[in-house]
């Protein structure tokens, strides 16, 4: 009877964090432990989720990257990393990152970070090849993307 109420609490309470956003299979699972529910409510849960497709890590990948490339653009390396976090797959991260133009990304961070700097165009090249390899992008992804947008007089 308490075996049963458990993993009802527990399917109701993976229902309430689906319904506010999405999460991964693994992030899930950590939150429904975290909370107190024991292996079987968890496991019971998520063949539940499974069984009415409310779970897809491809699509929580998606949404992930999609927030990311919206609010933070960053590269390869740093979103890699961002998603192995949340417990992904490296095949579904891999197939995500693919779906994303690096270069696009690094000329998005790159013309907002532009904004704020100030000076002469070598201090504000330094100062934009720093922040976007600390953003996670590849070398020559950022020489190219800096190239385009700073032109040096002289």
């Amino acid at each position: 009877m308490a075996d049963e109420r458990d993993r009802k609490n527990a399917l109701e309470h993976a229902m309430r964090l689906l319904a506010a956003r999405d999460h991964g299979r693994a992030e899930l699972e950590g939150k429904l432990k975290k909370k107190g529910f024991d292996s079987n409510a968890i496991a019971s849960a998520m063949e539940r989720l499974d069984q009415l497709s409310l779970l897809n890590d491809r699509t929580f990948a998606g949404s992930c990257m999609a927030s990311m490339a919206r609010r933070r653009p960053e590269g390869k390396f740093k979103t890699r990393a961002r998603l192995k976090q949340k417990g992904l797959s490296d095949e579904i991260i891999e197939e995500t990152i693919a779906g994303y133009d690096q270069t696009e990304l690094c000329r998005n961070a790159a013309e907002r970070k532009l904004r704020t700097l100030s000076g002469p165009p070598d201090t504000i090249r330094k100062k934009l090849f720093t922040f976007l390899r600390n953003r996670g992008f590849d070398w020559s992804t950022i020489k190219e993307t800096v190239n385009e947008l700073i032109v040096d007089n002289g």
